[in-house]
């Protein structure tokens, strides 16, 4: 392998890492606004991740005017086909949802749930893809849909409730994937849409219940609106990072990486904030984790097969 390439995949694997350390310890961030309810801290995140981005996009304007103004013509080809903005308005929606149920999680001590949630996401983008995009799985790639799915049912059943925490993160990205698989824009210009369709709503929610005056910012220390603040850069950085790595990183190396994120999650909601985990619900995480595995190893066999048949030309 050249070094340039050897470099590149380096990097990529250092941002593959960094984005899912980020997002596995999003519980963490998102535990010291936990006085915050979680309808209006998605507002926050939705406000601040735009303004974000538009002060990205100001800056790559001045460091390079080539780049920024491709970005502008991108965006004013898609003000051009209200299709793709109805597709990027759905990405929107089903983001939203997501972002307020793993809220809902870490303010209501269901981060555990969140964190299978985020397992078994892969496997259903996949199950997504056979229905919607006819693609076809193999009989190992079934097994571990099959395994995550008794683990699902397990935890249910353990627990008498569905674990509608855990589906609804799942679904609710697996469909948000789906959709960024049928869209032909960049990251940062579809990113600026979505959280451009949740601007409105977000300041519309905030001065409903009263912000600036008597909400969420005023009588706050400093730090606390510090973190309001920051959750849209705490948004755009893992997107960014996970952007980057698979511009450099086989798909099958950034999937295996995945699990990273919410391998975190779990830990941080056993080890440092203590919720329940008996053994009915390890049987369950067990299949999952199994599954899992399965998963992965049959993604790494359909990569290398790949490669194989490549060479072979």
């Amino acid at each position: 392998m050249p070094s340039n390439e050897s470099g590149n995949y380096r990097w990529g694997v250092f941002c593959a890492i960094a984005a899912q350390v980020l997002w596995g310890f999003f519980p963490v961030y998102f535990h010291f606004l936990k006085t915050v309810d979680a309808i209006e801290l998605v507002a926050h995140r939705s406000i601040w991740s735009f303004c974000w981005l538009i002060l990205l996009g100001a800056a790559g304007h001045i460091i390079a005017a080539r780049h920024q103004s491709a970005s502008g013509i991108e965006i004013r080809s898609v003000l051009k086909q209200p299709k793709l903005i109805g597709k990027l308005a759905l990405a929107a929606g089903l983001i939203a949802i997501n972002w307020l149920t793993f809220v809902w999680a870490v303010n209501n001590d269901h981060k555990i749930d969140a964190s299978l949630g985020y397992y078994i996401c892969p496997q259903i983008i996949v199950l997504l893809s056979v229905c919607f995009l006819r693609e076809r799985l193999n009989a190992m790639q079934w097994g571990a849909f099959a395994l995550a799915t008794i683990g699902v049912i397990w935890i249910a059943q353990s627990s008498d409730s569905v674990p509608w925490v855990g589906l609804a993160v799942a679904f609710s990205f697996g469909f948000y994937g789906l959709i960024k698989k049928t869209v032909t824009v960049s990251s940062f210009v579809g990113l600026t849409f979505e959280t451009g369709f949740l601007l409105t709503p977000g300041i519309v929610l905030l001065l409903y219940r009263g912000w600036p005056l008597g909400g969420t910012v005023t009588g706050q220390p400093w730090w606390f609106n510090l973190l309001l603040v920051g959750t849209g850069a705490a948004t755009i950085a893992p997107l960014a990072f996970y952007a980057t790595a698979v511009k450099h990183v086989p798909l099958s190396t950034v999937g295996l990486l995945q699990f990273i994120g919410p391998t975190i999650q779990f830990a941080v909601g056993t080890l440092i904030f203590h919720e329940p985990f008996d053994s009915s619900r390890l049987t369950g995480f067990a299949f999952v984790w199994v599954g899992v595995g399965l998963f992965m190893l049959a993604i790494g066999k359909r990569d290398n097969q790949a490669k194989r048949n490549v060479s072979t030309r």
